[in-house]
């Protein structure tokens, strides 16, 4: 875990597979929230069906630029599809 000047912490001992079923889960309840399908945000996206699928499910990472897409998709603000840990220094100056 690292301390930064300004109290934040950030735990360097996140894996990839927890980030990307965050990162799943955070899109599953966008979609959820905005009341469409997988194959809705597929066909919006122009990211195949059995790759989003795959995503959802935690079986393929999920990049930034996929976020980026999928949040416009759903009409929310990208950083709220974000892992935590990408979030901890939010709005925050880091000397």
């Amino acid at each position: 875990m690292t301390n930064y000047p300004n109290g934040a912490y950030i735990n360097h001992m996140v894996n990839q597979e927890s980030t990307t079923k965050q990162v799943a889960n955070k899109i599953a309840v966008a979609l959820e929230a905005a009341k469409r399908s997988v194959k809705w945000l597929s066909d919006q996206s122009g990211t195949p069906y059995v790759t989003l699928r795959r995503q959802l499910s935690g079986k393929a990472s999920i990049s930034i630029g996929q976020i980026a897409v999928y949040a416009d998709c759903l009409c929310v603000e990208p950083m709220t599809m974000l892992p935590d840990s990408f979030t901890a220094l939010a709005g925050k100056e880091v000397a």
